[in-house]
């Protein structure tokens, strides 16, 4: 490998649990009214507390807390357990769902990594979780309009170097394609449906418990290794357990798209076969209307299905969750 796993594996999630470990140390200290000075009394060095509760990591200390600062940080910010001071309040449930999105959102874009920074095994692993998520994540309506195809040479158009998905209905009501950007914040939009309408919320807090688990002080030493294990292990057989059934609405939605997809790709390769043969482009125009009624229709369609989806979700929710 050119670089350390450390610098390629899950760069964003293990930023975001170093900045939410320092913010909240950071909180309970000014809580206590106590300084840094206060912290360090003992032996221990205030500039090392400062960038701890700041989140500042260093090239001797990549994992913010070094084991020598986790006893007197227990006792100076009074913590009942290492948990508590690595993770917090482990009932926070905003903070799961956030490291929850945070990490599946990082999985589906390790594709977007430089290959040669991954060795083969692990670029292999890589593409199997991201088709696993995908087709979880099809369930949504919303992605299913925009996410097709996982992968598709006509799944794109090119303009100017910049990608956008084929939309089979974007002529029809005369708006931008969907745009990288739109496109993401659909995913993420799903990413949290997902979360909702599961809540797997367990499965962390039992990750955040082996935060002492040999009984040795182990932090985040090793962290992207631990968050690894911690996909194969627990959160992809959370999504194969919640794969999609046949009669989800989002797999309902993804058929009609990719149906009419076709048909719409189908339609411009004829007509720049017939271009590129010296005759006009239109298909016959009767063809053409049933082929654009069929869509319109489509379209409707997926926009009640989709209005219909929020109604059941908030209901599911509401059973499963009393929320």
């Amino acid at each position: 490998m050119a670089t350390s796993e450390s610098e390629t594996r899950y760069p964003e999630t293990t930023g975001f649990i170093y900045r939410e470990c320092a913010r909240r140390l950071k909180e309970r200290k000014l809580s206590l009214k106590i300084t840094d000075a206060e912290i360090a009394m003992g032996g221990y060095d205030r500039k090392v507390v400062s960038r701890i509760l700041n989140g500042k990591k260093t090239r001797n200390n990549p994992y913010l807390i070094p084991p020598a600062y986790v006893r007197p940080l227990m006792e100076k910010l009074e913590l009942a357990s290492e948990v508590e001071l690595f993770w917090g309040d482990i009932n926070d449930e905003d903070f799961i769902e956030m490291l929850f999105c945070s990490l599946v959102t990082e999985i589906l874009d390790e594709s977007d990594w430089n290959e040669h920074y991954l060795d083969e095994p692990y670029w292999s692993k890589s593409e199997a979780r991201i088709d696993v998520i995908q087709k979880v994540l099809r369930d949504s309506v919303a992605y299913a309009q925009v996410y097709p195809t996982l992968s598709s040479s006509f799944e794109y158009e090119s303009s100017e170097g910049v990608y956008y998905p084929i939309s089979p209905y974007a002529n029809l009501s005369r708006v931008e394609q969907v745009t990288p950007a739109e496109r993401k914040q659909i995913r993420q939009a799903a990413i949290l449906r997902l979360f909702k309408n599961t809540r797997p919320v367990e499965m962390f807090r039992a990750f955040f418990r082996k935060t002492n688990d040999r009984g040795e002080n182990r932090g985040f030493s090793r962290l992207y290794k631990r968050l690894d294990d911690f996909v194969d292990k627990s959160l992809m057989p959370f999504m194969q357990k919640n794969n999609p059934v046949e009669d989800s609405l989002g797999i309902r939605v993804f058929g009609i798209v990719s149906a009419d997809m076709a048909r719409y790709v189908e339609m411009g390769l004829v007509n720049a076969q017939r271009t590129a043969a010296g005759f006009e482009s239109s298909t016959n125009p009767e063809h053409d209307e049933i082929l654009e009624s069929l869509m319109v229709s489509g379209r409707d369609y997926i926009g009640q299905i989709e209005g219909l989806q929020v109604k059941l979700d908030a209901l599911h929710q509401n059973e499963k969750f009393g929320r």
